[in-house]
């Protein structure tokens, strides 16, 4: 059966998801009594996890050794939820942690969807077309596959699919899915989810060309899982992380504007990277690094250009990193790499004066509160910031 499990219980199966999760440097939704928040998984062992949440969280929720926390989180797209016992707290590499105990059950939580199989971001989405009651010929891309259908969103990524498509409406569907299987069905509009459309099959379809499909499937699932199985360290994501970067490039800096006085920002957030980089372009130039580990300034020189720091004149590190804390990485820079750039800390509003001081005592210039992100406020500072330094 390739129909997906509303229930994965296998134990290594949950830790291969449990490890993409942590690849991903994704978030977990923690929910305990009347309490909810989302952090950031660290690492599994096989025996625990870890997500980012510093002790005072914890402790303002009462969390004690034994408690039953509710997780939530998507693997390839897929949403799952499932209970643990919290298994207390740690410093790990410098950050403050939360433990947890692996989860022996995970249930999906989004069965209605015609969703068995999703491939990985890796593999390019199969290009789609399908019709609509007016005979307009729409381009679309698969997001998932279904036994009885299919997800897809439009390849015009600014139209809202709702706009050509109402629910319950028939398409017809062409997808080309290898040299001898081109997938054409009859179907209907079962459901709209984050501007994407689940087609179902209709009673109508080639029932023939179905079984060659789901085969297709159940294909695709078993050199998915394969790779999975390669993929997977039994010892935990740690020697996972340390096997998959061994001879591999670290993730590399990227010039998101060109002008000068340029910052470094260090996030793994490509979205907040991108938000600031527009915010700030027409002022200050933006080089933007998903930093993992080693030393930041070998890692952004090249693109920096000339000695040392080349053209860079900041330090912005986000409260959001794949692997460290901004207060470890900030006392990085200063005391193993000598960094005498200004370096600012950005984060939440929350606690803000606690916040910016421990920002100063890891030595940094100062802490900003992004979020909410208030674009004058923010550019007010850098401008200050980088004229006070200027002029020492």
């Amino acid at each position: 059966m390739t129909r997906s499990a509303a229930l994965l219980e296998e134990d290594v199966a949950i830790r291969m998801v449990l490890q993409r999760l942590c690849v991903e440097g994704a978030r977990l939704g923690v929910a305990f009594q009347d309490q909810r928040g989302s952090f950031p998984i660290l690492t599994e062992d096989g025996e625990r996890l870890a997500f980012r949440m510093e002790h005072e969280a914890v402790a303002a929720w009462g969390l004690e050794p034994g408690d039953s926390l509710a997780l939530k989180f998507k693997d390839r797209g897929l949403e799952y939820e499932c209970v643990v016992a919290h298994a207390g707290r740690e410093v790990m590499e410098g950050v403050e942690a939360c433990l947890a105990t692996v989860p022996r059950v995970l249930r999906r939580s989004d069965m209605h969807r015609l969703a068995d199989f999703i491939p990985d971001l890796a593999v390019q989405s199969k290009a789609a077309t399908f019709t609509n009651t007016r005979n307009a010929l729409i381009d679309g891309l698969v997001q998932s596959f279904g036994e009885e259908g299919l997800e897809l969103v439009l390849r015009n990524s600014k139209q809202d699919v709702r706009e050509v498509l109402r629910m319950g409406e028939e398409s017809l569907l062409d997808v080309p899915l290898a040299a001898n299987l081109r997938l054409r069905a009859p179907t209907t509009v079962a459901y709209f989810g984050e501007n994407l459309v689940g087609l179902r099959f209709t009673k109508q379809a080639d029932g023939a060309l179905l079984e060659r499909y789901r085969a297709w499937i159940q294909d695709q699932q078993r050199l998915q899982a394969q790779q999975d199985r390669e993929a997977f360290s039994p010892r935990g994501f740690k020697e996972a992380l340390e096997r998959s970067v061994q001879g591999a490039a670290l993730p590399s800096a990227r010039l998101l504007v060109d002008r000068d006085p340029v910052l470094l920002l260090l996030t793994e957030r490509e979205d907040f990277a991108r938000r600031l980089g527009e915010a700030m372009g027409r002022k200050f130039g933006l080089v933007a690094l998903d930093y993992i580990k080693g030393p930041v300034k070998a890692q952004v020189q090249a693109l920096a250009g000339g000695e040392g720091w080349g053209r860079i004149r900041m330090v912005l590190i986000h409260n959001q990193l794949r692997l460290t804390g901004s207060l470890e990485l900030c006392r990085q820079l200063v005391q193993k790499e000598g960094c005498t750039l200004p370096i600012l800390l950005l984060g939440t509003e929350e606690d803000e004066a606690k916040k910016r001081h421990h920002s100063v005592a890891a030595g940094a210039v100062d802490y900003i509160a992004v979020e909410p992100f208030r674009i004058l406020a923010t550019l007010r500072k850098l401008d200050e910031t980088l004229k006070l330094f200027e002029g020492a």
